[in-house]
């Protein structure tokens, strides 16, 4: 799952314990938006050493209160968080001018894929790193076997990866042992350009209630539905993407960094495809949440 989910997650967790002081990074990390692993344990028993917070206040409030400390005892269970833009393998080239340039090989799977393989409840989505600019042109970009293509389309590139990753879990993933989400892709709401050209969305307040917009779908959440029909490990689809339509006042917008007090807040740069907490990314995880009590209820019940 992406940084945002993964941060909300944590916060309604941590809301659901009864003494607020259970739960710790094991190797200490604040979180940051470079560092991209973490793994988070749920503790019976522990002293509280010192506290940290986001670098982005208005991704996570409620983490500044949670406790970071070492202990051997715990509920057996850990929250991690794998970052993985693609879920294929991101890689290097040397061009002519003996400069290291970046590829994506849209027929192997990730590197971090390793530690994939331990969790009970995997969450994965892909999908808005796909329309950055070296992605989206895709010259001289992406790989199959040894071939890097001169030039290749961006949403061929994705099926192709999408269906990597769906053989990968057919594979290598337990259904008796292991339950797989896909969360959808989720709606990004530039105004007059996009994340890279000048787009904004800051003084919205209120929710999109009407128009085409509402209805749009992405080609690749098509692609996605259609790798996830054809697998033989069932995969849950989470999908937000109409959810998410609604909600052009959700982004952090120009609050998006941490500012020193005084400071004149910029408009050049807004963060419109991202989302503020609490808020929005909450549901998903609420509607993971509900998911996996009814399927236990419907388990117990049989």
């Amino acid at each position: 799952m992406n940084r945002n989910q993964f941060e909300s997650m944590l916060c309604l967790l941590h809301a659901g314990l009864p003494d607020k002081n259970k739960m710790f990074e094991v190797h200490g990390y604040k979180i940051t938006k470079g560092r991209g692993f973490y793994i988070f344990k749920f503790v019976v028993i522990a002293t509280s050493l010192y506290l940290f917070s986001s670098i982005h206040k208005c991704e996570s409030l409620c983490l500044s209160n949670i406790s970071v400390w070492p202990c051997n005892t715990d509920f057996n269970c850990t929250i991690e968080y794998v970052r993985s833009h693609f879920l294929v393998r991101e890689g290097t080239r040397i061009n002519g001018q003996g400069n290291s340039n970046p590829t994506l090989s849209i027929d192997k799977i990730d590197k971090t894929a390793r530690r994939w393989k331990q969790a009970d409840i995997l969450v994965f989505n892909t999908g808005h790193w796909w329309t950055h600019g070296k992605t989206s042109r895709g010259k001289s970009y992406f790989r199959e076997g040894d071939y890097l293509y001169p030039r290749f389309d961006a949403v061929e590139a994705y099926r192709r990866a999408m269906k990597t990753w769906g053989e990968w879990i057919d594979r290598n993933l337990d259904p008796a042992r292991q339950v797989v989400f896909y969360r959808a892709y989720s709606s990004a709401h530039f105004r007059g350009g996009d994340w890279d050209s000048g787009g904004t969305c800051n003084g919205e307040t209120e929710p999109i209630l009407g128009g085409t917009f509402l209805d749009s779908y992405p080609l690749k959440m098509k692609m996605v539905e259609d790798v996830i029909q054809h697998m033989k490990v069932p995969v849950i689809l989470l999908n937000i993407t109409r959810l998410t339509n609604y909600r052009k006042d959700g982004h952090p917008s120009v609050y998006g960094k941490m500012r020193i007090k005084g400071m004149k807040i910029s408009t050049r740069k807004q963060d419109c495809s991202h989302w503020c907490l609490p808020g929005v990314p909450d549901a998903w995880n609420e509607l993971i949440y509900a998911t996996l009590v009814y399927q236990q209820t419907a388990v117990s019940q049989s």
